[in-house]
């Protein structure tokens, strides 16, 4: 195993962050220091240490550490009507929740989805953005690629940004 292609051996998993450690590992992490244990699991891989894994491909895995990710999920949900095993709401995904309120006037376009209790003004456009419950968009506005959390407002013409 490779990880973060440290000694350029091409793989075919992703390390999910998930482990369960021996005691060995932990004489070489230095003690009241703040580090990523990804060089010490590298350079012990590479002095021989042995880690075990499981592959699992019982449904869809994602990277979610960006904007860009974060809607790819969003776009997959939507597009390919997808859903986890576990999830047996049977309206889920919702795109508009319920306790929205939505201006007849608004469009929505793309993976474009509105969480509960979020207002949305007369004329604004939204394109692949995601309104977390309890925001406000401005009449007006235009959001392509965007994430609003909860409890913002959003006016104007933004591209690609985060509220």
């Amino acid at each position: 195993m490779d990880i973060a292609n440290r000694y350029g051996i091409p793989g075919n998993f992703d390390f999910a962050n998930v482990a369960v450690w021996t005691s060995p590992i932990f004489q070489r992490i230095p003690p009241h220091k703040k580090i990523s244990f990804i060089p010490i699991i590298a350079d012990w891989i590479s002095e021989g240490g042995k880690i075990g894994g499981l592959v699992m491909n019982d449904g869809k895995w994602f990277n979610i550490g960006s904007r860009r990710e974060y809607l790819d999920v969003h776009r997959t949900i939507l597009q390919d009507d997808w859903k986890p095993q576990y999830v047996k709401i049977h309206d889920w995904p919702e795109r508009i929740a319920k306790s929205a309120v939505v201006n007849a006037t608004a469009q929505l376009r793309g993976c474009s989805v509105v969480g509960e209790h979020c207002r949305i003004g007369a004329h604004a456009i939204l394109e692949d953005t995601i309104l977390w419950p309890d925001t406000q968009i401005a009449s007006q506005t235009h959001l392509q690629g965007c994430i609003v959390r909860s409890q913002k407002k959003a006016s104007g013409i933004h591209r690609d940004i985060d509220f």
